[in-house]
């Protein structure tokens, strides 16, 4: 099919000869199949349609009938030449070419091994000989590929959880300490002790991984046994492993979040964590990181105005008007705060709880952009511009928040000039940081 440049369906050809067989059976023939010789003559020759086998079917069969009659006369010499061509035309003279670079010489030697056992020995053999160095030729480019798409650890790869700057800095100070990595291709024996070589340099000082394995295609016995070694390790010294994103059904129909729990290692009371998603992964690492670190605050009392970054070192009398531009605003969990395509120029202040803003994207789940928390603004684009919401914000529990229309602020403004540099500073120093954030997570992801 390659020769002729046309698809076949395998199905088809197993099943025509199957019935070739059968009917040659029953009117005392020899079980067969295709043979290569005629059907590179009739491919080299322009027959590349269903009417050209069937002629060289017919011109066999009439060959077979005239045969003692017709063969005997034919002079030797003639079948001679006529085999020799044949042979000629049946040697892939472009394979030949392997034998120049030192990365494909070993393909050639396979080619090779097939041709002289199939010459000495037999076809079926030549086979045989043929499937058992595939098999080796693929193990090979399986453990030089790498296993590790992406390494690093929490100080460049973050969650999109939006955090103040005090938290920010023991992220950076203190990332080494949570390493996150992407795996993809096959977890087995043969790229297991790869993959922990690969590891190894960041789990130095690491006492949580997150591992990524949504580009995994298979895990056998071996390399869950490396995982949990790693956990092992992870857990004296007080961490753990967390896997995000196991493909429930693989590429290979492997379903790797059932083979891992049926091991025990992401089992209740197992070695590791399994979660959902990436982010949240990495969001349950900082939160281990940075336990200890804040300042002490009642977890579920609201923030007033005084209390946010954005407003901080503010007067008495400019907080007071902007407290009364402000309007208070409850949402349940899972309620809309607003959607993308909406009007609207207001800034929000999380009091309290959190608020997820998700980019929408046709036929498939939207893309996560942050996650705000107390202390947090967000909607501060169409703050500036006055434009429509380019994003959905839903609370991911439940929330108080401050809702600061652009309107209503200029008019708080005009009566405190001050109001409007300090806070259009701030919003875009705020700007500023996330926009160097995005840009670290893109470089990250064009390495990767």
């Amino acid at each position: 099919t390659l020769m002729a440049e046309k698809t076949a369906s395998p199905g088809r050809v197993l099943a025509g000869q199957g019935l070739g067989n059968l009917i040659g059976a029953l009117l005392g023939g020899a079980p067969g199949s295709g043979t290569m010789g005629p059907t590179l003559v009739n491919v080299t020759s322009g027959g590349t349609t269903l009417r050209s086998s069937l002629s060289a079917g017919v011109c066999a069969a009439a060959a077979l009938v005239a045969g003692p009659w017709f063969l005997p006369r034919l002079p030797l010499a003639a079948l001679s030449g006529l085999m020799v061509v044949v042979a000629a035309r049946m040697v892939d003279w472009d394979s030949l070419s392997l034998l120049r670079r030192e990365t494909t010489r070993f393909d050639f030697a396979v080619i090779a091994a097939v041709v002289a056992t199939a010459m000495g020995i037999g076809l079926v053999q030549a086979a045989g000989v043929g499937v058992g160095l595939s098999i080796l030729l693929f193990l090979r480019e399986q453990t030089q590929g790498t296993v590790v798409r992406r390494l690093g650890n929490i100080a460049r790869w973050r969650s999109k959880q939006v955090r103040p700057p005090e938290e920010s800095a023991v992220l950076e100070a203190e990332g080494d300490k949570v390493v996150v990595a992407e795996l993809q291709g096959p977890l087995f024996f043969g790229t297991a002790d790869q993959f922990l070589r690969e590891l190894e340099s960041c789990l130095a000082r690491a006492r949580w991984a997150v591992l990524d394995l949504s580009r995994v295609r298979s895990v056998d016995f071996t390399a869950a046994h490396l995982l949990e070694r790693v956990a092992r390790t992870l857990a004296a010294r007080g961490g753990r492993l967390v896997l995000c994103r196991v493909p429930a059904a693989s590429p290979t129909g492997q379903d790797l979040s059932r083979y891992l729990r049926h091991l025990g290692l992401t089992a209740e009371g197992g070695s590791a964590l399994m979660m959902g998603s990436h982010d949240e992964g990495l969001e349950w690492a900082e939160e281990r990181l940075l336990e200890g670190r804040r300042a002490s605050r009642a977890p579920d009392r609201p923030l007033e105005l005084a209390e946010f970054p954005l407003l901080r070192r503010r007067s008495a009398d400019t907080l007071a008007a902007l407290a009364a531009a402000a309007r208070e605003v409850k949402v349940p969990a899972d309620g809309s705060v607003f959607r993308a395509g909406d009007g609207g120029d207001e800034l929000f202040l999380v009091r309290r709880g959190q608020v997820r803003v998700v980019l929408p994207l046709a036929g498939q789940a939207g893309h996560h952009l942050a996650t705000f928390g107390p202390g947090e603004s967000f909607g501060e684009v169409a703050f500036l511009d006055g434009g429509v919401r380019t994003a959905d914000a839903v609370a991911r529990r439940e929330c108080e928040l401050y809702a600061v229309s652009r309107g209503r602020f200029e008019e708080a403004a005009d009566a405190h000039p001050k109001l409007a540099r300090q806070v259009f500073s701030d919003l875009a120093r705020q700007l500023a940081l996330r926009l160097r954030q995005a840009d670290a997570e893109l470089g990250a992801l064009k390495e990767g």
